[in-house]
C-alpha cells in the first residue's frame, strides 16, 4: 500500500461482501502477475484506499503509471524466497 497497490488487487471489494470471502484466487501465478507487471496495478497514492477507483485507460495515464514504479522504484521480488520465506 505504501508503493501504490490497494487492499482491492489482492482482497476484492470486501467493502461491498456482506460476508468476507476470497473473491481472488491467491495463488502464485495471480501474485506474479502483478509482481511482474506492477504498473498494470499500481495506482496514485491518494487512491490507494478508495476502493472504488477506477482504473483509466488512456496511453497518458498508463504512462503515469509506469512513471510511479520507475519514480517509487517498485521492484517487487519474482523468486520464490520473495514471499516464501
Amino acid at each position: 500500500m505504501n508503493r501504490g497497490i490497494s487492499c482491492v488487487e489482492c482482497h476484492g471489494r470486501i467493502d461491498e461482501m456482506e460476508v468476507v470471502e476470497h473473491a481472488k484466487p491467491l495463488s502464485m501465478s495471480f501474485c506474479l502477475d502483478c509482481h511482474r507487471n506492477p504498473e498494470d496495478y499500481i495506482r496514485p497514492p491518494e487512491e490507494v484506499y478508495n476502493l472504488a477507483w477506477e482504473r483509466p485507460t488512456d496511453a497518458e495515464s498508463q504512462a503515469e503509471f509506469e512513471g510511479f514504479v520507475h519514480d517509487w522504484k517498485v521492484n517487487p521480488p519474482q523468486s520464490c524466497s520473495g514471499c516464501h520465506r
